[in-house]
């Protein structure tokens, strides 16, 4: 082998054991920032459970906030991966919010663990600078695909153009009722809950009604 095939080789080996670490470290942390809140947890914590160095943690880590982000980030842009998979499958807006929020339900309930950490999460930044919130660049990301779906859909007549950003604030909200719900029923009073308070049939029911709601409000308020 040649010496720059050898020299291609290593470094897409090294590339990949570091992205192999990345993903350990950042499950590792997941987990534990879930059970025991982002505050109690150390990043010596981490590098125990993960079997490495402080050291090592902070090669691909500058600290706590940063792992924080980056884990964040790995969840919102694998739901905004969802949302683009919608725009090429879902016709017309019905369609487009019910996929959205049926990800969302699916996110939420298929895993106890994610509604734990969003909790978690929340309860972290509750005393934080806005701007220096983790989540909150990625939270736009998401919110202006959604709104860019929208817009499609109001440019070929199929909703009020005007309300796009009413419709939104709805769904935004419904989200986090569902998000909430989820943590509640898992964690809170498992006992009680039976199949949740959320399901398909009630989002397409939501949906439907979000949807007559603002057409119905727009036509009387031409």
């Amino acid at each position: 082998m040649k010496k720059n095939e050898t020299e291609k080789t290593d470094k897409t080996d090294k590339s990949e054991r570091e992205t192999r670490m990345r993903d350990a470290i950042k499950n590792a942390a997941f987990m534990l920032m879930a059970e025991k809140g982002l505050e109690k947890v150390s990043m010596r914590e981490i590098a125990e459970k993960v079997h490495v160095t402080k050291p090592v943690l902070y090669y691909y880590f500058k600290n706590k906030e940063d792992l924080c982000s980056s884990i964040i980030e790995d969840h919102e842009q694998a739901f905004c991966n969802q949302l683009e998979a919608v725009q090429q499958r879902a016709e017309g807006p019905q369609a487009v919010l019910y996929e959205g929020l049926k990800s969302h339900l699916d996110f939420f309930t298929k895993d106890p663990i994610h509604s734990k950490f969003v909790i978690q999460m929340i309860s972290y930044t509750l005393d934080m600078d806005p701007q220096n919130i983790p989540h909150e660049k990625q939270n736009r990301y998401i919110h202006g695909l959604l709104e860019q779906l929208l817009r499609n859909e109001a440019k070929e007549g199929k909703i009020p153009a005007a309300a796009v950003n009413d419709i939104v604030r709805l769904v935004s909200g419904l989200a986090t009722e569902i998000m909430f719900s989820a943590y509640l029923d898992q964690h809170v009073c498992p006992s009680e809950a039976k199949g949740g308070l959320y399901n398909k049939e009630m989002l397409a029911r939501l949906v439907k009604i979000i949807l007559l709601g603002i057409k119905q409000y727009y036509k009387e308020n031409k």
